[in-house]
């Protein structure tokens, strides 16, 4: 190799040396802020264990002739805030709720001992009556893994069970009509969900509130009657929030989904609020920008 040659040679090594060092450099980068993600994901899924926010609501109806407050429980799974639930118990009795509803999933359905969930229904019906529906796990629980005693044992604790019911509530001065839905957006039919709503006397004096676990039933499977209230959770408001456009994923509706946490409007002006829940019913997916939830509804003479 002549002299020019090898010259040549060295400041092509020299050149190729500096972008091997950038290059190695993005790399750290990209693994320390890949690291410092997966460590915030980690600590912000630890926090949402043992903590959760508290999002009011405030509707207004003519149908009303005094203040209503309801508190809103879904999705708990089996989760405990302090020892015994002595947290959530204690933020309940500080909020003075008129109603307390479960909106479905207190169990998992792959966790026997549910002692925990049977305690805090019995502990706080002595806060306020306590109504609600049951979720997937559930019925899952029931139909496919035996536990047939399962609602009574609720109901033992102070949970009244609406399955494809309605009561009629004395709140003060008021009636409310509180109605349960069970059943899948694919089983409406086979669970008598439709059957029973049609059948169902809605009072248009009263104000009405709708429960039902899966959001999805709402639109368009009970949008069509006359309700003023509805309530679901299911979805875990998304896993994922993201900014301006909210949950990420729900099982029934794939990715950005509709229903996923927050109020919204039907068809015939309804108003419907999703709980995000306050548990997870597994480790994955995790919560990402959206806290476990204690939902809490004021409802005002117009």
């Amino acid at each position: 190799m002549t002299t020019e040659a090898t010259t040549e040679a060295k400041g092509t090594e020299k050149k190729k040396r500096p972008a091997r060092r950038v290059l190695l450099r993005v790399l750290i980068s990209v693994l320390l802020l890949a690291i410092l993600v997966a460590g915030a994901v980690a600590v912000y899924g630890l926090y949402t264990q043992t903590h959760y926010r508290t999002s009011f609501y405030r509707e207004t109806s003519e149908k009303v002739s005094g203040d209503i407050r309801i508190a809103v429980i879904s999705d708990i799974h089996n989760r405990e805030y302090g020892e015994n639930n002595a947290v959530l118990i204690s933020d309940l009795q500080a909020l003075k709720p008129d109603l307390i509803l479960f909106l479905g999933d207190i169990v998992t359905r792959d966790e026997d001992n549910y002692q925990p969930m049977l305690h805090l229904v019995s502990a706080l019906s002595g806060v306020a009556p306590c109504y609600g529906v049951l979720g997937n796990h559930e019925s899952e629980r029931i139909y496919y893994g035996g536990d047939r005693a399962l609602p009574e044992r609720f109901e033992a604790a102070g949970l009244n069970l609406l399955r494809n019911s309605r009561e009629d509530i004395r709140i003060g001065e008021d009636t409310v009509q509180l109605i349960g839905v069970e059943g899948t957006s694919y089983g409406f039919e086979e669970y008598g969900g439709r059957k029973f709503m049609e059948k169902t006397e809605i009072d248009p004096s009263s104000y009405c509130i709708l429960m039902a676990h899966i959001p999805i039933l709402f639109e368009p499977q009970l949008s069509g009657y006359d309700f003023d209230l509805g309530l679901a959770g299911h979805v875990h408001g998304g896993h994922v929030k993201l900014p301006l456009l909210g949950g990420l994923y729900s099982d029934e509706e794939g990715f950005f989904p509709r229903f996923s946490a927050g109020k919204t409007v039907l068809s015939k002006q309804q108003t419907l609020i999703i709980s995000a829940g306050l548990g997870d019913s597994k480790p994955f997916p995790p919560r990402i920008n959206n806290m476990p939830e204690l939902v809490v509804i004021d409802i005002s003479p117009c």
